[in-house]
């Protein structure tokens, strides 16, 4: 063995020595330990003894931390190549990444949940080990929620608990949808079936929030920047037209006097020492007054009953609650906990009441349909195609089929939406910087008329 990767001189020579007094023992007991002997006698020239004892002791100590970590690589080597190579990097992984201590797993966006499923079916059905698949996407994927929760699961199941029983332990990663699916999965013996069809309902639905998220997102822009618009010429513009007021000395209209008044009330310190509690009062106050049932409830029926929000909210509550049932009837999830767990995917409190009426009727004997013909926020086409699917047993497909339908509504009903909005948001700016514009403009078309 070679040790001059050591740099220092003298522990390498501490080192040479103990390997060549390890090797004259090994050859005493050898029939051509002479030759030996007058090998190791030519390197013993070369090497310098150390004399101090100061020293030696302190090499010693050196010499026996340095054989410790060797053996320990060593080891740790021989494990990784002959050994459960999932289980060692679970064990090496046992710890939240840096990213995660001292915070919360929180619930990761649908989309990235939905390629990890998917990635995790596919390398399933293709041979590899649970375990291995587990920690390739763990190792694999951006994002902090996926990554600790999946190296959990993984290290849960290397210890022996089911992967059902892991997933319990993250209900903010895997919401009570998922877990049922895995779970029946496991039971059936379909993992790779079920974990295909939940990360297509998770595509499904990353689609739906993606649509509203994008007609959202356009009048939310457009009025940040009147708003910052506004703000500007209060502060900016109207100040330099109230110098040229004063010096003339004529009276002001009423509309240019309110914004003058208004431009000097933003800029007053006082104004903003008055407005921000104001603001937090009544942001606090909102806060309370809305998550009261009663108010909950209204809000959630006036949504129904406005033309521009009511298609759109029945589209996507239907939608979701369709592809949730199908997905989990598919599975072999009992009707009754299918219904539960698809109630908690509609965010709309009257559809939850309705699926509430549902779950009565089916422990009362009767027939699902019933429920919706009664309803009459419930599409006729919707309730027909259930009653269809009950009494044609196909109940799933059927469904299947009204969650495609309402989903590609969803999409035209977003896209119709927008190119409503865009004009009506244009002309919403226009009306509002031409009134400032008239405000400041007016005086002068007086000045120059009195002029005349």
């Amino acid at each position: 063995m070679d040790y001059k990767y050591i740099h220092n001189p003298k522990l390498r020579g501490l080192m040479e020595k103990a390997r060549i007094r390890r090797k004259v023992k090994v050859t005493n007991s050898d029939s051509d330990s002479e030759n030996e002997n007058q090998i190791i006698q030519k390197k013993m020239e070369n090497v310098l003894p150390v004399k101090n004892k100061r020293v030696r002791k302190r090499q010693k100590a050196k010499i026996s931390i340095l054989k410790t970590y060797v053996d320990q690589k060593i080891k740790e080597r021989k494990e990784y190549l002959e050994g459960d190579m999932g289980g060692l990097r679970a064990k090496k992984q046992i710890v939240k990444p840096k990213s995660m201590e001292g915070r919360r797993v929180k619930a990761p966006p649908t989309k990235d949940l939905a390629v990890a499923t998917k990635q995790l079916a596919s390398m399933i059905r293709t041979g590899l080990p649970l375990l291995e698949a587990l920690k390739i996407i763990s190792e694999t994927s951006e994002n902090t929620s996926i990554q600790y929760s999946f190296n959990e699961i993984a290290l849960g199941i290397s210890q022996g608990s089911t992967m059902s029983e892991m997933l319990d332990k993250y209900p903010e990663v895997f919401n009570e949808m998922y877990r049922a699916l895995v779970s029946a999965g496991e039971t059936a013996g379909l993992l790779p079936d079920t974990l295909d069809r939940q990360a297509k309902l998770l595509e499904s639905l990353a689609k739906i929030k993606g649509h509203i998220k994008s007609a959202l997102a356009y009048p939310i822009a457009i009025a940040t920047l009147t708003t910052v618009v506004i703000f500007l010429m209060m502060i900016f513009v109207i100040p330099i037209f109230v110098e040229i007021y004063d010096q003339s000395g004529a009276d002001l209209p009423a509309i240019t006097q309110m914004l003058v008044d208004f431009s000097e009330l933003l800029k007053s310190v006082a104004f903003y020492l008055k407005a921000i509690p104001t603001g937090f009062a009544i942001y606090w106050l909102y806060r309370y007054i809305s998550s009261k049932p009663i108010v909950l409830w209204w809000y959630d029926k006036t949504l129904l009953k406005l033309p521009i929000t009511k298609d759109l909210v029945t589209k996507s509550c239907l939608a979701n609650f369709s592809r949730t049932l199908s997905s989990l009837n598919s599975a072999g999830v009992p009707i009754l906990e299918a219904l539960s767990i698809a109630k908690r995917t509609i965010s709309n409190r009257v559809f939850g009441r309705i699926i509430d009426k549902m779950h009565s009727d089916i422990q009362s004997g009767n027939p699902i349909y019933r429920v919706l013909d009664q309803e009459p926020v419930i599409p006729i086409m919707f309730t027909s195609m259930f009653r269809i699917g009950e009494e044609t047993g196909e109940l799933s497909q059927m469904i299947t089929k009204l969650a495609d339908f309402y989903e590609d509504e969803v999409s035209a009903s977003v896209k119709a939406l927008t190119s409503i909005m865009e004009p009506l948001l244009i002309v919403f700016v226009a009306v509002f910087v031409g009134v400032i514009l008239i405000a400041m403009y007016l005086p002068m078309f007086s000045m120059m008329s009195t002029a005349g």
